[in-house]
């Protein structure tokens, strides 16, 4: 049984750090200092559980004086993809109380995931760019969800 939540304690943040650092640092050579940066400490993090085994994890920074929120450090371990859990990280913050307030999503999309997240109804934007020596798209959505008045 897989399950999403806000990461709510210090051990939960850890094992999303742990994940991080996992498929980002060690899998696709990200360098370290570039991996944690100054938005962490303000972000809310989602950690995705398997059983009770920390499998997945997400991040959320509030744009735009709260208009916006910007989805980052998508990350599911390697033995658990392809079950659908990085759907569920997304669903699960699309789907938060709070950010029912936000106009939309955003988020850098790694090229090689843009299918991912268009299936997802995120449209890309901008042209492609390098960020940690990775090729990335801007995307984003509006929030169907949004109590918030344009």
């Amino acid at each position: 049984m897989i399950t999403v939540r806000a990461a709510n304690t210090t051990q939960d943040i850890e094992e999303c750090f742990r994940i991080r650092e996992h498929v980002f640092v060690v899998e696709q050579n990200v360098p370290a200092d570039l991996e944690r940066d100054e938005h962490d400490g303000k972000a809310v993090h989602f950690i995705a559980l398997a059983d009770g085994q920390s499998v997945g994890t997400a991040r959320v920074v509030l744009k735009d004086n709260g208009r916006s929120a910007k989805i980052g450090r998508v990350a599911v371990c390697r033995s658990n993809r392809g079950f659908g859990i990085g759907k569920l990280l997304i669903a699960a913050i699309e789907g938060d109380p709070d950010l029912r307030h936000v106009h939309s999503f955003l988020l850098d999309a790694q090229t090689h995931a843009l299918q991912f997240y268009a299936r997802l109804g995120y449209e890309a934007y901008g042209e492609e760019f390098m960020d940690a020596g990775i090729p990335h798209r801007h995307m984003k959505k509006r929030n169907r969800h949004s109590v918030a008045h344009d």
